[in-house]
Parts: structure tokens; sequence; C-alpha cells
């Protein structure tokens, strides 16, 4: 919790940088899976990874932001879903043949199976210090700050987080 505090007010004081090193995107995302194996094992959830073989093997980023974002939705994910699956996807977005020199631009999708959202409630989900419902806090805790980051996060690396949702279904990140 500390730690998300911390976060938070560096990235609202604009004091968080993003590195640009080189991003071994399959470790990376290896290292979330390995992390959370042991849950995944007690809650008998299964975990993929999908990881497009058209993906370049030089990218540059931030791994460290990266791998605290998907550990964040991995993790929910999994507090989440009570049977069924996890699926992280990367796919290569751009560039595309037809432009070879353009930077490549990935897509991560985190899936489950879990309770899923209805469109009401996930209107807020991306708000500091705020759930689903309260329900919600008293059932599964967390203190409504993990999305809040993974979303600035992620608009400092360039990108976007959105959320499809369907309640008892599962949702994709």
């Amino acid at each position: 919790i500390l730690n998300n505090i911390l976060d938070y007010s560096k990235i609202e004081a604009g004091r968080l940088e993003i590195d640009h090193v080189e991003l071994p995107l399959e470790k990376v995302l290896k290292s979330v899976a390995d992390l959370f194996a042991a849950k995944l094992h007690e809650k008998e959830l299964d975990l993929f990874l999908d990881i497009d073989p058209a993906i370049p093997g030089d990218l540059l980023g931030d791994p460290l932001r990266l791998t605290q974002v998907l550990n964040n939705l991995v993790g929910n994910a999994i507090k989440f879903s009570e049977s069924g699956e996890i699926v992280v996807k990367a796919s290569l977005v751009s560039p595309s043949p037809c432009l070879p020199d353009q930077p490549a631009t990935i897509r991560l999708a985190v899936r489950d199976t879990g309770i899923g959202l209805s469109t009401e409630d996930a209107q807020h989900l991306f708000q500091a210090f705020s759930q689903a419902d309260g329900s919600i806090t008293r059932k599964y805790g967390g203190t409504g700050l993990g999305l809040t980051i993974c979303q600035r996060l992620v608009q400092l690396m360039g990108g976007e987080i959105t959320l499809a949702s369907t309640p008892g279904k599962g949702s994709t990140f």
C-alpha cells in the first residue's frame, strides 16, 4: 500500500521518469507468470502467455514499470477469478510491413474469467481510491490505487489502458 501511495505521489508530482532501455518482453512476461505461479496453483487457475512471434526482439521501454503494470493486472485477474484461466496476450500492432522504419507498438491484454464488471461499475475503476463498489473492498481488499497507477504509467509510456468486461464472464484490460 505504501509503495502504491508513493508511486501515485511521484506520478501526480510529475517526478516519475520512464526509462527507454532494452525491453526483453518475453522475459518480462515470464517473470510475471513465475511470480504468481503459487497463487495460480492454489486457486487452480491456468495462466497462458500468448506472444506474437512477429514482435521484434529489440524493443525499447521501461521493463520495471511494465512489470509493475502487468503484476497489478495479473494480480487483479487472479484475485477476481475463482475458476478458469488468465491469458496474457502480446501482439504486434505496428509497424506494418508497409512501414518497417516505424517504432514497434505492442498491445498487451490481460483477460480473465473472473467476476467481471457492469458498464456503470467500470466507469469509476480508474479513479484513485475507487473500486467498483464497497462490497468489492470488503470481500477482496485493496486500496483502489492499483489501476489508477497502471493507467498513469501506461500513459507515461505512450499508451492507453482500456477495459472490456461482462458481469459473471470476466474482464480484459
